[in-house]
């Protein structure tokens, strides 16, 4: 991954909450109001904050950033503890390729909604930020 870029694994609208969205990156975090932009087309997108798994809190396995001061977690259900494990295990996998939850936003209404699976996104930091 390149320095200074996220790729978009997943995105997801959640109506009433945003974007989630799973986004690599080999960043030390991504604090909230930072811009991602498409440089084909200029669309930008806002990331609100962080999301970590219930699960892997409480696996005491979940990797944070002191850069992340905005975040929520979600929960999940499991009807077994081997499946419970396997979550576990799957989401581990994406923390060691640099895969991370999000909860970003459109930076104007006009746009579309979601950027595209694959799409690569430049961080455009501030100079609170850091470069």
């Amino acid at each position: 991954m390149k320095k200074n870029f996220v790729k978009i694994i997943e995105c997801f609208n959640i109506s009433g909450v945003g974007l989630l969205t799973e986004l690599q990156h080999n960043e030390n975090g991504i604090e909230p109001n930072t811009k991602l932009i498409y440089e084909v087309t200029d669309e930008t997108w806002i990331v609100k904050k962080r999301v970590y798994h219930g699960f892997l809190i409480l696996d005491k396995s979940e990797k944070y950033f002191e850069c992340e001061t905005e975040s929520m977690h979600i929960d999940a259900v499991f009807k077994t503890h081997s499946e419970r494990e396997l979550a576990v295990d799957k989401e581990l996998t994406k923390r060691k390729n640099d895969i991370y939850l999000y909860l970003i936003k459109p930076e104007k209404k006009k746009q579309k909604m979601k950027p595209e699976i694959g799409t690569e996104l430049k961080i455009k930091t501030t100079p609170q930020q850091g470069v």
